[in-house]
């Protein structure tokens, strides 16, 4: 072939023959749009047509992306009409930590395409975007971006403002992000207990505790009040009484209601702080260094000086998130013969249904999910034989 494979001008489209004479194809963007996150893209010879097609669509995201700060609102809606509609009608039902989560986001992606049109994003735009946020942010802020821009366009949907099936964020073929499979060990486990006991946060003691043994979030057992723990009367498998202590709780994320008996090595460090609350405080966990309840962020800077102060006589455990503490009792959970549908109902992944506490009288739910917590055992320790 001695003549062009394409003869139609097309911005920024390249072609050259090669000493052999076949021809290579490709779109380049100049040094200002590689600047927005554009790369050069492989065109086939073979396919004029639809190179020439591929390049007029690489154009166009140029222009929505120039856009991102300068689309004329006038002509529709846009992307910063949606956040409003959105904040306003979508994120107040979400939980608080997931609201501060997603107006993060929403911030974001306000920066970057505030001004431009909804009608004018496609699927080539957005997946554009997601490569170049894999490049620029890494791949888990790329995810979370891309899922919170089709929540956006879902709500476009519904609304009116797009076509219906037309969200441009659907089947990207995004990289699913590698999930943490990180558990505590029990040495782990005690050495951040003892740890804590060294600078006097039995507070973290009791909060450790809790997310090993009743597998709840962070955020749950941080804001814990000591109304959710008390004791009542259950019927036993021989037809008779017992007391015992439960937690019934309502979970931050999901509105989900859970209701579970506290494992035996809870129960003494609950009924120490029922027995002595502190002065004019609902919270089940309070924090030694200030008296005060607990906030976020100094919950997570207490639980990293605990790690490592930990971490010098057990190494492993500077690698631990309290989050891990969630995996690790659905670990030792299974490790002990659990459903895993019991050991959802602890953790919260079950449809919820209705349910009340009473003083004899027990749902489902309640009777599975202390299944799972009671099955909890650390190892027996073996016996050296003397010879």
């Amino acid at each position: 072939m001695t003549h062009r494979p394409i003869t139609k001008k097309v911005k920024r489209l390249r072609q050259r023959q090669r000493a052999g004479g076949s021809w290579s194809i490709w779109w380049e963007p100049e040094a200002a749009v590689a600047k927005l996150g554009f790369s050069r893209l492989d065109l086939d010879p073979a396919r004029p047509t639809w190179s020439v097609r591929q390049a007029d669509q690489m154009n166009k995201q140029v222009a929505l992306a120039r856009a991102g700060g300068k689309s004329d609102a006038r002509r529709g809606n846009t992307i910063d009409d949606l956040i409003n509609n959105y904040r306003h009608k979508e994120l107040p039902k979400k939980s608080a930590k997931t609201q501060t989560g997603y107006n993060g986001l929403l911030n974001l992606i306000s920066r970057k395409w505030g001004h431009a049109l909804i009608t004018e994003f496609d699927k080539p735009t957005m997946r554009v975007w997601y490569e170049t946020l894999c490049d620029t942010s890494g791949h888990r802020q790329a995810v979370a971006l891309i899922r919170m821009m089709s929540g956006l366009f879902s709500r476009a949907e519904l609304i009116g403002w797009r076509a219906e099936n037309t969200n441009p964020c659907f089947r990207l073929k995004m990289d699913t992000p590698k999930q943490r499979s990180r558990c505590a060990s029990w040495d782990e486990i005690d050495a951040l207990c003892t740890a804590a006991g060294m600078i006097g946060a039995t507070s973290m003691q009791v909060a450790i505790k809790l997310a090993v043994f009743q597998g709840q979030r962070p955020s749950d057992i941080r804001t814990a009040l000591l109304g959710e723990f008390k004791q009542t009367t259950v019927l036993t498998d021989k037809g008779g009484q017992e007391t015992v202590w439960v937690w019934s709780l309502i979970r931050t994320k999901r509105g989900t209601k859970g209701m579970m008996r506290l494992h035996p090595e809870v129960v003494p460090l609950v009924e120490t702080i029922k027995n002595n609350p502190a002065d004019h405080h609902q919270h089940l966990l309070i924090d030694e260094a200030t008296g005060t309840p607990y906030t976020e962020d100094r919950f997570s800077k207490r639980f990293a000086r605990i790690r490592e102060i930990a971490a010098q006589k057990t190494p492993s455990v500077s690698t631990l998130k309290f989050r891990d503490f969630r995996r690790t009792f659905a670990m030792f959970a299974r490790a002990a013969g659990i459903d895993k549908d019991d050991t959802a109902d602890v953790l919260g992944n079950s449809a919820a249904t209705n349910w009340q506490l009473g003083e004899t009288y027990m749902p489902p739910q309640f009777e599975t999910a202390s299944r799972a917590v009671m099955a909890i055992k650390r190892p027996e320790q073996t016996r050296r034989i003397r010879s």
